[in-house]
C-alpha cells in the first residue's frame, strides 16, 4: 500500500461526527454500513503498516486513527477493537518526538477554538484570572467544535497512558488543556470522561508539576464541582469515579499527616458528601448510594478524624435498616436479620453479652428484647 492509499485509508477510518448524537440520529443505516467496513480497512492497514518505514508525521496519523477503535464504542466491534489492538501494539512506547507530534497536530487542533479560560495555553500554568474576563466562561462554552469529534477522548487517554512521566515537563501545555475541557464541560457524560482522564494522570505524571503550575488547585476546583451534578441520568457513575480521584488528588499533592492534607479531606466528607450530596439528594437512592461506596478509602484515610463526622455519618447508614413501608413480611425479615447478626457478635465475642447486650436491655428493655434476649 503506497503513502497516498495508507492516508486515504485514514481518513476513510475517521469516526462520523453523527455518532456524536448518535442516540438521536435517523441515519443508523448508514452509520452501521461504516461501521462494518471498518474491519477490512484496519486488517488492510495493520498489514500495510508493516511493509513500510513510517514517519513520524505518518506514526502519529496512524495513531489517532487507530487509537478511535481502542475501547468499546457505538462505532467499535470486537473485531476492530482486536485490529486496533494489534496496530497500536507497534507503538507501544513513543518517543517524545511522537508524542509532540501527536498532541500538536491531532489531538489539540479539535479543542484550540475552546480554550480554558483558566489556563496559560503556551504554559498549561494556572492563570491568576480568567483569560476574556468575567465572559470568558461564556464563549469557552460556545464554541465546542471538538464534540464534533466524537472520538476526540479515546486519543486523549492513548496519550495518557503511554506518556513516560520524564516527559510531562515538556508536554505539559499539549497534555492538559483537553483533560480540563472534558473535566469542565457542562454535560455530566464528559465530565465523566474527564475525570477518568485525571485517575489516568495521577497514575504518571510528578506530583512537582501539578504544584508547580497550580493545576492541582485547578483541578480539585473541577472536581468539587463535578460532585454538585447531581441530577442527570449519570449523576451517581460520576459520583462514585470523582470521589476516589479527588481523594488521590490530595494524598499526592499534600504532606501527609499535615493540615493541608487534613483540610482537604474534611472538605471532601463534610462539605462535598455530606454538605452537598447527602443535603440535596436525600432522596436520589442511586446519587447516595454512589456517596457511600466511596466511603472507605476516604474514611481510612481521615483515620481518627473522621470521628468529628460521626453525627452525620451514623443516621446515614442506619437509614437503610429503617423500613421504608409497611410491608410486615420485610419489617419481620429484618428483625430476624438483626438478630442473627447479634447471634454471630455473641459466638465471636462472649463477652458482649453480659456487658453491651445487658446496657442495650437496662436502657431499653422493649426496644431491644426482640434484638438481645434470651441470646446465649
Amino acid at each position: 500500500m503506497s503513502e497516498h492509499d495508507i492516508q486515504k485509508t485514514l481518513q476513510s477510518l475517521q469516526i462520523p461526527s453523527e455518532y456524536a448524537r448518535y442516540e438521536s440520529t435517523d441515519d443508523i443505516s448508514r452509520l452501521d454500513t461504516w461501521k462494518a467496513s471498518t474491519v477490512q480497512l484496519l486488517r488492510d492497514l495493520s498489514g500495510s503498516i508493516n511493509e513500510k518505514e513510517l514517519s513520524v508525521t505518518e506514526q502519529a496519523d496512524v495513531i489517532a486513527a487507530v487509537a478511535s477503535f481502542s475501547d468499546t464504542e457505538p462505532w467499535t466491534s470486537p473485531e476492530s477493537r482486536a485490529l486496533a489492538t494489534e496496530i497500536l501494539s507497534n507503538f507501544s512506547e513513543p518517543n517524545l518526538s511522537l508524542m509532540l507530534q501527536l498532541l500538536e497536530q491531532n489531538v489539540n487542533p479539535p479543542f484550540r477554538s475552546s480554550l480554558h479560560p483558566l489556563l496559560n495555553p503556551s504554559t498549561g500554568r494556572k492563570l491568576s484570572r480568567p483569560a476574556g474576563g468575567p465572559m470568558g466562561s461564556q464563549d469557552f462554552y460556545e464554541t465546542q467544535t471538538w464534540k464534533n469529534y466524537p472520538a476526540a477522548g479515546n486519543l486523549v487517554f492513548w496519550c495518557l497512558r503511554h506518556i513516560q512521566s520524564q516527559d510531562y515537563g515538556r508536554l505539559w501545555y499539549l497534555v492538559i488543556p483537553p483533560i480540563m475541557t472534558f473535566l469542565d464541560d457542562y454535560q455530566v457524560p464528559y465530565k465523566l470522561k474527564g475525570v477518568k482522564m485525571v485517575e489516568e494522570l495521577l497514575q504518571h505524571v510528578p506530583r512537582e508539576i501539578l504544584k508547580r503550575t497550580g493545576v492541582d488547585g485547578l483541578i480539585l476546583t473541577s472536581l468539587n464541582n463535578c460532585l454538585a451534578q447531581l441530577d442527570d441520568v449519570k449523576s451517581p457513575q460520576l459520583i462514585q469515579a470523582t470521589v476516589p480521584v479527588s481523594l488521590s488528588l490530595s494524598l499526592i499533592t499534600t504532606t501527609l499527616g499535615s493540615p493541608a492534607q487534613f483540610d482537604q479531606l474534611c472538605a471532601l466528607l463534610g462539605e462535598r458528601i455530606i454538605g452537598t450530596i447527602w443535603l440535596y439528594s436525600y432522596d436520589k437512592l442511586g446519587v447516595v448510594q454512589a456517596s457511600v461506596d466511596s466511603l472507605p478509602p476516604l474514611l481510612s484515610a481521615l483515620g481518627l478524624g473522621s470521628s468529628r463526622y460521626l453525627k452525620a455519618l451514623i443516621p446515614q447508614l442506619l437509614h437503610p435498616l429503617i423500613p421504608s413501608t409497611d410491608d410486615s413480611s420485610r419489617r419481620e425479615e429484618l428483625k430476624k436479620q438483626l438478630r442473627s447478626t447479634c447471634e454471630t457478635l455473641a459466638k465471636v465475642c462472649p463477652t458482649i453479652i453480659e456487658e453491651e447486650f445487658r446496657r442495650l436491655l437496662v436502657a431499653n428493655h422493649e426496644m431491644f428484647h426482640d434484638l438481645v434476649a434470651g441470646i446465649a
